[in-house]
């Protein structure tokens, strides 16, 4: 992807990591999810208006509680309408979105893959300090990776000579297969089944409920009110009050205001592999309130728990 030059145009983007071809390509796959807390809700709204509108195709925007994500409605779409302005005002908008976030808060796995007629550019958009930074590999397009359009070269002509195609497809699938495990990829396709990955509410006891499913390479964990669950505030008090040492006591105390805990993902040896800040807020508006986090696919995935601090450890 490219940024758009001019004295009138916003800073310029990161540059890629490659450049890829000019023009517009012949179709355009998006994918991943952009997630954040929630800074500027009006600005948030109106700029995913505005990203819908940069020729990547439609972005659907959700709100839970205090945080949002942003994900395509559609992956695949023609890219006709995708060219360099266009992508520079794409990375322009994106990075709005971010603006419009908690500062920090972002995390992202969106991607993008523009196929031409030759060739496929690959970009993964990343976050260094507060900006999202395009990284861009090319690389030969090979005949998986989109439909022919009506408009493209007659089947015969795009066509590899079979005695090439037996020396350029090892190659092609190796150059994948790390890429994929450089990026993360390989880990989310083979990640643990949600079903088989243990929940525990720790210090919440039974106050809290938590229950998880797989979507897309990424763990979605709900949270709702346990049977334990304080619903009036005489019982809040009351749990308090007998709890047996301060980390029970401030997670009841937290429960009932509604407060941020942490959702960690961890493997078999009780180490971090990824986690999520949250609140408890949606659960004090209603009964069936529920909360949604989405973590990260993970191989060694084991167990999902519930805290009070963060998991990893300071940088």
């Amino acid at each position: 992807m490219t940024g758009r030059s001019g004295d009138d145009a916003p800073p310029p983007m990161p540059q890629p990591s490659t450049p890829p071809p000019t023009g517009a390509p012949q179709q355009l796959v998006v994918e991943g999810i952009l997630d954040g807390r929630v800074a500027d809700a009006a600005a948030l709204r109106a700029t995913v208006h505005l990203l819908s509108a940069a020729g990547a195709g439609r972005f659907r925007l959700e709100v839970t509680g205090g945080r949002f994500n942003v994900l395509p409605e559609d992956t695949q779409v023609p890219g006709a309408a995708f060219d360099e302005d266009a992508q520079a005002t794409f990375l322009q908008t994106l990075q709005k979105v971010v603006d419009a976030a908690a500062p920090g808060s972002v995390e992202t796995t969106l991607r993008c893959k523009m196929v031409y007629a030759d060739q496929v550019a690959e970009t993964l958009f990343v976050l260094q300090a507060g900006q999202l930074e395009p990284l861009t590999r090319r690389r030969p397009r090979s005949v998986g990776d989109a439909p022919p359009l009506p408009h493209d070269e007659p089947a015969a002509e795009m066509q590899v000579r079979r005695r090439e195609l037996m020396w350029v497809a090892p190659v092609l699938l190796l150059l994948g297969a790390f890429i994929a495990w450089q990026t993360g990829w390989i880990d989310r396709v083979l990640a643990a089944r949600a079903d088989a990955i243990a929940c525990e509410t720790g210090p919440f006891g039974d106050m809290l409920a938590v229950a998880a499913s797989r979507e897309w390479g990424n763990y979605v964990v709900t949270l709702q009110r346990g049977p334990g669950y304080p619903e009036t505030p005489e019982a809040l008090a009351r749990r308090r009050d007998a709890s047996q040492d301060l980390t029970s006591r401030a997670a009841t105390e937290l429960v009932g205001d509604g407060g941020e805990l942490f959702v960690q993902l961890l493997d078999a040896q009780g180490e971090v592999l990824a986690e999520r800040r949250t609140d408890l807020r949606a659960l004090l508006a209603a009964a069936d309130g529920k909360r949604e986090v989405t973590l990260p696919g993970r191989i060694a995935a084991h167990t999902l728990r519930l805290g009070l601090a963060s998991g990893k450890a300071p940088k």
